[in-house]
């Protein structure tokens, strides 16, 4: 059991950097997909769309590590989602391999509304390096004023640090105001 727990770990550190997302197969029959985010005295613990669940080990009959790993490589990247640091605003994010550690705070102060994707570039250790607003699909009222806030709001999202990961990293991020 402890080899088997060592080994369980090891995959877990290791994977969690890769691609971040994991398919827990219970014993049950029942798969749940979401990011294990750690072991502990016997138990899994497995945040499945922001609800934490935790597992003990003996329920477990595998883990897929890499089950995303197919998604990522044939879409480029997942499309994931944060709540904006304020509460108001749901953001959806492309950024193959990562995810954010620090959402914006978005205030817009205007009654404009519409949707403005941001083609974003990152560096390995998650700052913003580049953001241009207006890619294909985005829609606004107001496309200049919506576009800056936009840009604005992209340059101050902060994703996870990955040493291992290319110099840079392409990705979009959605805004629907």
């Amino acid at each position: 059991m402890k080899n088997y727990l060592f080994f369980l770990t090891f995959l877990l550190s290791h994977s969690l950097t890769s691609f971040a997302q994991h398919s827990v197969h219970l014993k049950s029959g029942v798969t749940v997909n979401g990011y294990v985010t750690g072991i502990a005295g016997g138990v899994l613990s497995l945040d499945a769309d922001g609800k934490m669940m935790t597992y003990k080990i003996d329920e477990l009959k595998s883990i897929d590590f890499n089950a995303a790993a197919s998604e990522v490589a044939a879409t480029s990247a997942m499309i994931q989602k944060f709540t904006s640091s304020d509460g108001l605003y749901v953001v959806k994010y492309q950024m193959k391999g990562r995810t954010v550690t620090k959402p914006c705070k978005i205030i817009i102060g205007t009654q404009d509304r519409g949707t403005v994707i941001v083609d974003v570039t990152i560096d390995k250790y998650g700052n913003v390096t580049d953001a241009a607003p207006g890619a294909p699909g985005s829609s606004t009222t107001n496309d200049s004023y919506l576009f800056t806030k936009a840009q604005k709001f992209a340059q101050e999202i902060k994703f996870d640090n990955v040493p291992t990961a290319p110099l840079q990293t392409k990705g979009t991020v959605t805004f629907t105001f």
